[in-house]
Protein backbone atom coordinates (compact mmCIF):
# COMPACT_ATOMS: atom_id res chain seq x y z
CA UNK A 1 0.00 0.00 0.00
CA UNK A 2 2.91 2.37 -0.15
CA UNK A 3 4.49 1.89 -3.34
CA UNK A 4 3.08 4.79 -5.45
CA UNK A 5 5.39 6.89 -5.25
CA UNK A 6 7.35 4.38 -7.45
CA UNK A 7 4.68 4.48 -10.40
CA UNK A 8 3.73 7.80 -10.29
CA UNK A 9 6.61 9.38 -12.19
CA UNK A 10 5.42 12.18 -14.35
CA UNK A 11 2.10 12.88 -12.24
CA UNK A 12 4.32 13.80 -9.35
CA UNK A 13 6.76 15.88 -11.57
CA UNK A 14 3.45 17.52 -12.99
CA UNK A 15 2.15 18.90 -9.45
CA UNK A 16 5.26 19.94 -8.24
CA UNK A 17 5.47 22.05 -11.29
CA UNK A 18 2.28 23.19 -11.36
CA UNK A 19 1.11 23.08 -7.81
CA UNK A 20 4.27 23.34 -5.99
CA UNK A 21 2.76 20.64 -3.98
CA UNK A 22 5.18 17.70 -2.88
CA UNK A 23 4.50 13.94 -1.62
CA UNK A 24 5.44 13.31 1.80
CA UNK A 25 8.82 12.71 2.24
CA UNK A 26 10.75 9.63 4.08
CA UNK A 27 13.28 9.64 6.25
CA UNK A 28 16.35 9.29 3.74
CA UNK A 29 14.47 12.40 1.55
CA UNK A 30 12.78 10.09 -0.56
CA UNK A 31 8.93 10.43 -2.81
CA UNK A 32 6.39 8.40 -0.47
CA UNK A 33 2.72 8.01 -1.35
CA UNK A 34 0.71 5.70 0.16
CA UNK A 35 -2.74 3.89 -1.75
CA UNK A 36 -5.98 5.03 -1.82
CA UNK A 37 -8.92 2.80 -3.05
CA UNK A 38 -11.96 3.92 -4.70
CA UNK A 39 -15.21 2.73 -6.14
CA UNK A 40 -17.57 4.02 -9.14
CA UNK A 41 -19.98 1.89 -9.95
CA UNK A 42 -21.77 1.61 -13.49
CA UNK A 43 -24.66 4.00 -14.21
CA UNK A 44 -28.01 2.62 -12.00
CA UNK A 45 -25.84 -0.31 -10.93
CA UNK A 46 -25.12 -1.14 -7.09
CA UNK A 47 -21.90 -0.50 -5.36
CA UNK A 48 -19.53 -3.49 -4.96
CA UNK A 49 -18.89 -2.35 -1.42
CA UNK A 50 -22.04 -0.94 -0.47
CA UNK A 51 -20.67 -0.49 3.54
CA UNK A 52 -18.98 2.31 2.37
CA UNK A 53 -22.01 3.86 1.30
CA UNK A 54 -23.24 6.21 4.66
CA UNK A 55 -23.84 9.99 3.19
CA UNK A 56 -27.61 10.40 2.49
CA UNK A 57 -28.58 11.31 -1.02
CA UNK A 58 -27.34 10.68 -4.43
CA UNK A 59 -24.04 9.11 -3.89
CA UNK A 60 -21.36 8.57 -7.13
CA UNK A 61 -18.78 6.83 -5.14
CA UNK A 62 -16.58 6.71 -2.40
CA UNK A 63 -12.55 7.13 -1.95
CA UNK A 64 -10.47 5.52 0.93
CA UNK A 65 -7.37 7.20 1.86
CA UNK A 66 -4.66 5.84 3.83
CA UNK A 67 -4.30 7.71 6.81
CA UNK A 68 -3.05 8.13 10.28
CA UNK A 69 -4.61 9.34 13.18
CA UNK A 70 -5.14 13.22 12.80
CA UNK A 71 -6.65 14.59 15.38
CA UNK A 72 -5.01 16.96 17.08
CA UNK A 73 -2.13 16.28 14.92
CA UNK A 74 -3.49 17.52 11.56
CA UNK A 75 -4.98 20.96 11.49
CA UNK A 76 -6.94 20.46 7.99
CA UNK A 77 -6.85 17.71 5.05
CA UNK A 78 -8.13 18.59 1.73
CA UNK A 79 -8.31 16.75 -1.55
CA UNK A 80 -5.55 17.30 -3.93
CA UNK A 81 -6.35 17.11 -7.88
CA UNK A 82 -3.83 16.69 -10.91
CA UNK A 83 -6.38 18.37 -12.88
CA UNK A 84 -9.69 19.42 -10.63
CA UNK A 85 -7.10 21.32 -8.42
CA UNK A 86 -5.96 24.90 -9.74
CA UNK A 87 -2.84 26.85 -8.69
CA UNK A 88 -4.99 29.51 -8.00
CA UNK A 89 -7.39 27.60 -5.74
CA UNK A 90 -4.14 26.51 -3.02
CA UNK A 91 -2.10 28.37 -0.48
CA UNK A 92 1.18 26.06 -0.15
CA UNK A 93 4.15 26.83 2.06
CA UNK A 94 7.73 26.40 0.90
CA UNK A 95 9.16 23.80 4.63
CA UNK A 96 12.38 25.71 4.35
CA UNK A 97 13.79 22.80 6.54
CA UNK A 98 12.07 22.68 9.70
CA UNK A 99 11.50 19.77 12.02
CA UNK A 100 7.72 21.48 12.46
CA UNK A 101 5.06 22.76 10.02
CA UNK A 102 4.81 26.38 9.27
CA UNK A 103 2.32 28.57 10.42
CA UNK A 104 -0.30 29.07 7.68
CA UNK A 105 -2.10 32.26 6.53
CA UNK A 106 -5.57 31.23 7.73
CA UNK A 107 -6.07 28.83 10.25
CA UNK A 108 -8.58 26.08 9.07
CA UNK A 109 -9.69 27.58 5.84
CA UNK A 110 -9.11 26.92 2.28
CA UNK A 111 -9.34 28.52 -1.32
CA UNK A 112 -11.21 25.88 -2.69
CA UNK A 113 -14.09 25.03 0.17
CA UNK A 114 -15.72 21.83 -1.27
CA UNK A 115 -12.42 19.90 -1.52
CA UNK A 116 -12.22 20.67 2.55
CA UNK A 117 -12.26 16.81 3.68
CA UNK A 118 -11.04 17.36 7.17
CA UNK A 119 -11.00 20.44 9.47
CA UNK A 120 -11.02 22.27 12.68
CA UNK A 121 -8.94 19.19 14.09
CA UNK A 122 -11.13 16.44 14.48
CA UNK A 123 -14.40 17.26 11.69
CA UNK A 124 -15.37 15.50 8.93
CA UNK A 125 -16.70 17.65 6.36
CA UNK A 126 -20.21 17.82 5.39
CA UNK A 127 -20.72 14.52 6.94
CA UNK A 128 -19.59 12.72 3.69
CA UNK A 129 -15.76 12.09 5.96
CA UNK A 130 -15.93 9.00 7.93
CA UNK A 131 -12.21 8.68 10.25
CA UNK A 132 -11.13 5.31 10.91
CA UNK A 133 -13.56 3.85 8.45
CA UNK A 134 -13.77 -0.03 8.46
CA UNK A 135 -11.78 -2.49 6.26
CA UNK A 136 -13.99 -3.22 3.19
CA UNK A 137 -14.68 -6.90 3.44
CA UNK A 138 -12.53 -9.22 2.03
CA UNK A 139 -10.11 -6.16 1.10
CA UNK A 140 -6.35 -6.15 2.59
CA UNK A 141 -5.71 -4.25 6.23
CA UNK A 142 -3.66 -1.57 6.56
CA UNK A 143 -0.80 -2.01 8.97
CA UNK A 144 1.23 -0.22 11.27
CA UNK A 145 -0.72 2.71 12.74
CA UNK A 146 -2.75 3.46 9.36
CA UNK A 147 -6.32 3.80 8.97
CA UNK A 148 -8.58 4.80 6.37
CA UNK A 149 -10.25 7.95 6.07
CA UNK A 150 -13.40 7.04 3.94
CA UNK A 151 -15.14 10.10 2.18
CA UNK A 152 -18.40 9.84 0.15
CA UNK A 153 -18.53 11.69 -3.36
CA UNK A 154 -22.63 12.75 -2.55
CA UNK A 155 -24.75 15.07 -3.80
CA UNK A 156 -24.61 14.42 -7.98
CA UNK A 157 -22.83 18.03 -8.55
CA UNK A 158 -19.56 16.81 -7.40
CA UNK A 159 -16.90 18.68 -9.96
CA UNK A 160 -13.97 16.21 -8.85
CA UNK A 161 -12.91 14.27 -9.22
CA UNK A 162 -12.03 14.47 -13.42
CA UNK A 163 -12.31 10.65 -14.52
CA UNK A 164 -8.63 9.16 -14.99
CA UNK A 165 -6.90 12.02 -12.70
CA UNK A 166 -4.56 11.23 -9.75
CA UNK A 167 -6.04 12.45 -6.68
CA UNK A 168 -4.02 12.75 -3.26
CA UNK A 169 -4.58 13.40 -0.02
CA UNK A 170 -2.96 16.36 1.13
CA UNK A 171 -2.21 17.12 4.75
CA UNK A 172 -1.51 20.36 6.87
CA UNK A 173 0.08 19.56 10.71
CA UNK A 174 -0.66 21.66 13.59
CA UNK A 175 1.97 23.87 13.20
CA UNK A 176 4.01 22.81 16.82
CA UNK A 177 3.87 18.91 15.67
CA UNK A 178 7.12 17.50 14.44
CA UNK A 179 6.61 16.23 10.40
CA UNK A 180 9.62 15.17 9.43
CA UNK A 181 10.77 18.26 7.57
CA UNK A 182 8.51 17.80 4.63
CA UNK A 183 8.89 20.03 1.63
CA UNK A 184 5.85 22.13 1.76
CA UNK A 185 2.88 22.34 3.06
CA UNK A 186 0.28 20.69 2.36
CA UNK A 187 1.90 17.77 1.22
CA UNK A 188 0.44 14.57 -0.25
CA UNK A 189 0.07 11.36 1.71
CA UNK A 190 -2.06 9.30 -0.01
CA UNK A 191 -3.72 9.11 -3.39
CA UNK A 192 -4.59 7.19 -6.95
CA UNK A 193 -5.84 7.28 -10.33
CA UNK A 194 -10.15 7.63 -9.97
CA UNK A 195 -10.90 5.73 -13.58
CA UNK A 196 -14.05 4.90 -13.68
CA UNK A 197 -15.56 1.87 -14.98
CA UNK A 198 -15.32 3.52 -19.14
CA UNK A 199 -12.99 6.65 -18.62
CA UNK A 200 -9.17 6.87 -17.84
CA UNK A 201 -7.10 10.51 -18.88
CA UNK A 202 -3.93 10.60 -20.66
CA UNK A 203 -1.55 12.93 -22.49
CA UNK A 204 -0.88 13.26 -25.87
CA UNK A 205 3.00 13.08 -26.78
CA UNK A 206 2.81 12.39 -30.75
CA UNK A 207 0.58 13.66 -33.50
CA UNK A 208 0.24 11.14 -36.23
CA UNK A 209 -0.52 12.16 -39.71
CA UNK A 210 -3.60 10.47 -41.56
CA UNK A 211 -2.57 7.66 -44.18
CA UNK A 212 -4.02 6.21 -46.96
CA UNK A 213 -5.18 3.27 -44.55
CA UNK A 214 -6.35 5.80 -41.85
CA UNK A 215 -7.33 8.62 -43.74
CA UNK A 216 -7.69 10.85 -39.66
CA UNK A 217 -4.83 11.81 -37.45
CA UNK A 218 -4.01 9.28 -35.00
CA UNK A 219 -2.36 9.82 -31.21
CA UNK A 220 0.53 8.12 -29.02
CA UNK A 221 -0.38 9.39 -25.55
CA UNK A 222 1.02 8.83 -22.20
CA UNK A 223 -1.06 6.56 -19.74
CA UNK A 224 0.83 6.04 -16.20
CA UNK A 225 4.27 5.63 -17.25
CA UNK A 226 2.98 4.08 -20.84
CA UNK A 227 3.01 5.51 -23.95
CA UNK A 228 -0.22 3.77 -26.17
CA UNK A 229 -1.64 4.88 -29.18
CA UNK A 230 -5.32 5.78 -29.44
CA UNK A 231 -7.85 6.53 -31.79
CA UNK A 232 -10.07 9.82 -31.51
CA UNK A 233 -13.44 9.30 -31.19
CA UNK A 234 -14.34 12.80 -32.68
CA UNK A 235 -13.09 15.13 -35.55
CA UNK A 236 -11.47 17.70 -33.34
CA UNK A 237 -8.07 17.81 -33.46
CA UNK A 238 -5.61 17.66 -30.75
CA UNK A 239 -1.79 18.16 -30.17
CA UNK A 240 1.06 17.57 -28.00
CA UNK A 241 0.16 18.48 -24.34
CA UNK A 242 -3.61 18.17 -24.62
CA UNK A 243 -5.03 16.21 -22.04
CA UNK A 244 -7.71 13.67 -23.33
CA UNK A 245 -10.24 11.48 -22.06
CA UNK A 246 -9.97 7.82 -22.71
CA UNK A 247 -12.92 5.32 -23.69
CA UNK A 248 -11.42 1.70 -22.61
CA UNK A 249 -13.15 -1.59 -22.52
CA UNK A 250 -15.28 -0.55 -25.46
CA UNK A 251 -16.46 -3.93 -26.16
CA UNK A 252 -18.63 -3.78 -23.28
Amino acid sequence: MDDLAGTAGDILKDMKEKLKIYPFQDRDGNDRLFLARFEFPKTREDFKFPEAVFASGQVGGFVDFLAGFPIDDVEMMVAIGEYSTKPDKVTVKDGNGKVVAPVPDNFFKWPDKDKVLFNLTALATKNVGKLLAPNLDGEPKPDRAHWWYRINLAGGSAKFPVPGEFLGLGVRMMPDKPWGQQKTSPFVWSGNWMDTVYYTGAVITEVIDPTNEIPYPTYKVKWRKDEITVNPSDFALYKVGDRVTILKDVST
